[in-house]
């Protein structure tokens, strides 16, 4: 949709007659909006930022309560060519400030000025020969009346130029008044500033402490039992610094080596749906389960050795007191077998060798043996839920 520039006298369109866009480098901003739904500081912030704007352009048919869509106001009326965040009040660019058809004042014309000119050397050339005498103003002559009326300025290389039309607008005054408004609003600027860095610190502090990584976990043994199995913080670092090295590593990766291990080990612990560690994590499903697939491929690899059938004579040797009173030298292992539920397979035969008729789920059944000492010593291959 074709847009223009609702400031008077100013002529902006991003589209000409024929519809065909201007590509003048020009960008049109919307009025903004009061957002009386927020909390109170932004409420009252948006509602004077509006009367602001309202008040800039100056229309007749734009009041707060009705803003055209149609109405726009162009970059050509901002110093960086674009309004500021909306909560920077001391920003110049907070409201529209510049090129405003309402305050701007037209240059004298090249003629008058002559004149203005011609006239002074002449009264200077008077107070040089008669210093003691002032010449008496002639009040009837439109010349003088024109003197009295307009100030007398030095001759510019360009009268009609928009840095002349300033300079004859603005005094001793205006200069004064505008150092104390940047004063002010230096002041402004630096308090909302250190305000902003006060609540990053704080947002960063809540984040760091909700976020699952090392410092997190550290120092904190019972989390790390909780979440992972592992007894300590220690053994789990010592773990990660066991693969690290067969671990992917990539820049793109939203996850560090630590947080790929832990995200394992959680759900391997807590039984967590793919869904809920991606959301703990803030990644996607998709990445959440490649991660676990390559971390817990990688902990089979270096892990798996460690599960070994030890000799009889070292079991018998390690073995607790009470296993030697009830058996004496019979136990060599504790067999069991343990059943998990799995997600339903899409091809038909698996689905079939996947389902338990016990559990009305699908599953995969795994032969486990441990050692009296309380170490796994054997893990069979899966077998699905169908067998007997």
């Amino acid at each position: 949709m074709p847009s223009t520039c609702c400031v008077v006298n100013c002529n902006s369109r991003s589209h000409d007659r024929q519809g065909k866009k201007i590509r003048n480098g020009l960008s049109f901003f919307c009025l903004p909006a009061w957002k009386k739904n927020s909390c109170s500081h932004v409420s009252e912030v948006t509602k004077r930022r509006r009367m602001a704007w309202i008040a800039a352009v100056r229309r007749s048919k734009l009041t707060f309560d009705y803003t055209p869509p149609h109405m726009m106001v162009c970059s050509k009326h901002f110093h960086k060519g674009k309004p500021a965040y909306e909560m920077l009040q001391c920003d110049p660019d907070w409201a529209p400030s510049l090129h405003l058809g309402h305050t701007e004042v037209k240059a004298t014309t090249t003629d008058r000025f002559k004149r203005l000119r011609r006239r002074q050397q002449q009264q200077q050339q008077q107070q040089q020969t008669q210093p003691q005498q002032a010449p008496e103003p002639d009040h009837t002559s439109p010349e003088a009346e024109l003197d009295n009326a307009a100030p007398l300025f030095p001759a510019p290389d360009n009268p009609g130029t928009e840095e002349y039309m300033e300079s004859e607008t603005s005094g001793e005054g205006a200069v004064m008044g505008n150092a104390d408004e940047q004063c002010t609003m230096c002041g402004l600027r630096l308090q909302e500033i250190m305000r902003l860095q006060e609540e990053n610190q704080k947002l960063k502090e809540e984040l760091s402490k909700r976020a699952l990584d090392e410092n997190s976990l550290k120092d904190n043994d019972s989390e790390v039992k909780y979440y992972t199995g592992l007894p300590s913080f220690s053994l789990l670092m010592g773990v990660l610094m066991q693969i690290i090295p067969s671990l992917p590593t990539s820049k793109e990766r939203k996850l560090s080596h630590f947080q790929m291990l832990l995200l394992t080990l959680m759900r391997l612990r807590l039984d967590l749906p793919v869904e809920h560690v991606a959301h703990l994590f803030d990644i996607s499903r998709q990445t959440a389960s490649n991660v676990f697939i390559e971390t817990i491929n990688v902990l089979h690899a270096h892990l798996s050795p460690l599960v070994y059938w030890p000799k009889r004579l070292c079991i018998q040797a390690s073995m607790p007191h009470q296993y030697v009173e009830m058996f004496g030298n019979r136990v060599t292992v504790i067999i069991d077998c343990f059943e998990l539920f799995i997600e339903r397979a899409q091809n038909l035969r698996a689905k079939a060798q996947t389902y338990s008729n016990y559990k009305s789920r699908y599953t995969m059944k795994y032969l486990i043996g441990i050692t009296p000492q309380g170490t796994i010593s054997f893990i069979s291959k899966g077998w699905g839920g169908t067998c007997q």
